[in-house]
């Protein structure tokens, strides 16, 4: 649905949808006033009028269709970026997403809860041309591209296979899905062995070694955001860039959670 808001002077236009939760967000706000631009911004209000009442009307033909073929079944509101620049010459991939990742063990997640209605992070199949391969797709605000191939470089991140910028101020990146059958980040699977805590402990090291050595900071190392793959003699591999930055320039997140327990402050 399309939401209206008037109060006083201001109208506040946003939209609503009903999946699996309600997921609101508002596009516009809009003050009426006149004045010296007083025509431009009559202007502004009509158009931004016709552009809602188009979309009503598209609104009003969907539901129509389906209300005329009952036997029809809604696919999800799946994500559909656009790049930004729009006219961007590189091609977004083709995927077709198919379910959400749980942000804290990277499991395939069909019912939402309410900490996961924050992350915008799915499984999709991509097609690679010869072949279809399933990958995770993550949204978000910040990412560093750079780190992340300089690890996968190394076999200590997955491949990373797509990341640019999309309308709505995010980063869309598209890597390499590790599936739990052949690794688990430790937050998910603990892990005692001894050979095994050598291994994830010389494979952190590594990652950190190869950062450092760039100036960089991984940001976030805890748990959830380190993969344990036990295949062969074992290996590590460290996931989620949001939070990497540079040495005495970046600062760490005003939303970090304070119960990770990092020794850093918001």
């Amino acid at each position: 649905m399309i939401l209206l808001a008037i109060a006083g002077n201001r109208l506040i236009i946003s939209t609503a949808v009903l999946t699996d939760a309600i997921y609101a967000d508002e596009l516009l706000s809009v003050v009426f006033h006149l004045g010296p631009h007083g025509s431009d911004n009559v202007l502004h209000v009509v158009r931004v009028s016709m552009a809602v009442n188009k979309s009503m009307g598209l609104l009003r033909e969907l539901y129509r269709d389906m209300l005329s073929a009952p036997t029809t079944i809604a696919k999800a509101p799946w994500p559909s970026p656009t790049p930004d620049p729009p006219g961007s010459a590189v091609p977004l991939p083709s995927l077709e997403y198919f379910c959400k990742v749980d942000c804290a063990d990277g499991t395939e997640l069909y019912i939402i809860d309410e900490d996961n209605e924050r992350h915008a992070m799915y499984l999709a199949r991509m097609d690679t041309g010869n072949s279809t391969e399933v990958v995770l797709v993550k949204f978000v605000t910040k990412y560093h591209e750079k780190a992340h191939r300089l690890l996968a470089g190394s076999n200590l991140a997955p491949t990373l296979h797509f990341c640019t910028r999309v309308v709505g101020d995010m980063y869309m990146v598209v890597m390499e899905y590790v599936p739990q059958s052949k690794g688990q980040s430790l937050f998910a699977a603990p892990l005692r062995s001894p050979s095994a805590l050598e291994v994830i402990q010389k494979g952190v090291s590594q990652a950190l070694d190869l950062l450092h050595k760039e100036g960089l900071v991984f940001g976030d190392l805890q748990e959830g955001n380190i993969l344990y793959l036990p295949e062969g003699e074992g290996r590590v591999m460290l996931v989620d860039f949001d939070g990497v930055g540079q040495d005495g320039k970046d600062r760490y997140s005003a939303s970090l959670n304070p119960d990770t327990e990092l020794g850093v402050v918001r």
